[in-house]
């Protein structure tokens, strides 16, 4: 019965081992593990990457957002949304770094497993081997009993019972049912032995290559155990790394709120300036406006005084070139530079240092430093000086358009091309944008006067 079974369970340890050396009995850990595919943390970069692009082209944004603010704290801003843009990705990195780690440990824990089932087979052959060989020397023992009696000329139910002795010959009896005599039982006995060493020298062809494979396993491990170290290695620096990034950005954040309160009492100053620029256009909307009722009543006293002196009336009251000119619509102003690119709106703007409202009074376009810069209307030069905050600024009076007094401002510029009193025609240069004032970086700020009150010129530009 055991010779029988014994070929199906060296075809099972067969099938074991193919399977241990092919790596088969863990495909399905590796496909849960996820080693054939690419790790998600690739995509979780390049998103990463995306934003710290996109934290780049806000850079901009956040230049607009701070004009007017001191030099130090638009440089200290700058540096804190570098910071931060970078850590997305840094964090993207740690955590791809992490993901190594682990899967490294995976991989280390299967090996080990492998490793452990090789050489637990390898200890279940030896066993085998060693019982076969002492069943053989068994049996070897039995046909050499049974030859010394045969010799002696003992018969063969004595020769039985001299070998084995009486319970020792009724259990190889059972064995051996059909077997009535020691010649059959020798013939069948040296069979065994053939058998039982063949099966071991094919055990033993086993057992070599299952040798083979635990020495590239412990290799394998050994190998792991390397790799592992730098990947751990590898982790420490990204998070090393990204700590010292949230470091910075601490210390880049403390050292701004220590600049607050000083710049909050710079901004009102600035402020008061601004206003009183504007107050000094409105005033001079206001003397323009007296100036033109003045003659208006001096128009209308010359011909009322002309009227009588011929002995007639007045056949009409004058109109005031203040009512006169085309329509107040988008059109009437052109750009002023050749970008058509905005970098910020006129309106309400949330300083993101300060933490306030305030009003963004005129369009910020996009020009670099020495882009030409030309009156978006024809007009008389009010000024063309320095003015605090506004930097280099350029006043044109564009007289009355639909009746209202229309004026606009060119700021920050470089340098001027037109002086006081002159007069220019619609896109007539009058000087190069820049970076003067309190501007974060190059650029024009443009705004537009309706009778002395800021307008988006957005509405006006076309």
């Amino acid at each position: 019965m055991m010779a029988r079974l014994r070929p199906s369970f060296i075809a099972a340890v067969a099938v074991f081992l193919v399977a241990l050396a092919t790596g088969t009995l863990v495909s399905g850990a590796d496909a849960v593990g996820g080693f054939q595919t690419a790790s998600s943390y690739d995509d979780d970069i390049d998103r990463a990457k995306d934003k710290q692009s996109d934290y780049e082209e806000q850079l901009d944004d956040l230049e607009a957002a701070l004009e007017d603010t001191s030099a130090a704290i638009v440089k200290a801003a700058r540096r804190l949304r570098q910071t931060e843009a970078k850590l997305p990705a840094a964090q993207a990195e740690l955590d791809e770094a992490k993901e190594a780690v682990a899967q490294a440990i995976v991989q280390q824990k299967l090996v080990a497993d492998k490793l452990a089932a090789a050489q637990a087979q390898d200890e279940a052959i030896s066993a085998q081997i060693a019982a076969d060989e002492d069943r053989i020397a068994e049996l070897e023992d039995i046909v050499a009993a049974l030859a010394r009696a045969q010799y002696q000329g003992v018969g063969d139910d004595e020769a039985l019972s001299l070998v084995f002795g009486a319970s020792t010959s009724q259990e190889f009896v059972d064995k051996f049912a059909e077997e009535h005599n020691a010649s059959r039982v020798q013939s069948n006995a040296l069979a065994d032995v053939e058998e039982i060493a063949a099966v071991n020298r094919n055990r033993g062809a086993r057992q070599e290559a299952v040798r083979e494979y635990i020495v590239e396993l412990k290799a394998e491990a050994d190998a792991l155990v390397v790799k592992t170290k730098k990947l751990r290695e590898k982790a420490a620096e990204k998070k090393a790394a990204l700590d010292a990034l949230v470091k910075k950005q601490q210390a880049i954040k403390a050292e701004l709120e220590a600049q607050k309160k000083q710049e909050l009492k710079r901004q009102k100053q600035i402020a008061a300036k601004q206003a009183a620029v504007r107050d000094e256009i409105k005033n001079l909307v206001k003397k323009k406006l007296a100036e033109e009722e003045a003659k208006r009543k001096a128009a209308e006293e010359a011909a009322r005084k002309a009227a009588q002196a011929n002995g007639g009336s007045s056949s009409g009251g004058s109109s005031s070139s203040a009512g006169t000119g085309n329509a107040l619509v988008k059109g009437v102003l052109a750009w002023p530079v050749p970008s058509h690119y905005i970098t910020s709106s006129y309106g309400m703007r949330f300083h993101p240092i300060l933490h306030y409202w305030r009003l963004h009074a005129g369009t910020d376009m996009r020009a670099y430093c020495g882009t030409p810069v030309y009156a978006a209307r024809e007009g008389r030069v009010q000024w063309a000086t320095y003015r605090l905050g506004l930097g280099n600024s350029v006043l044109i009076d564009h007289g009355y358009v639909g009746g209202k007094s229309l004026m606009s401002s060119y700021n920050h510029l470089t340098s001027f091309a037109v002086g006081y009193g002159q007069y220019v025609t619609r896109g007539q240069l009058v000087g190069y944008a820049g970076n003067t004032g309190t501007s974060a970086a190059c650029h024009l700020h443009f705004e537009v006067y309706v009778n002395g009150s800021t307008v988006d010129p957005m509405t006006l530009v076309g």
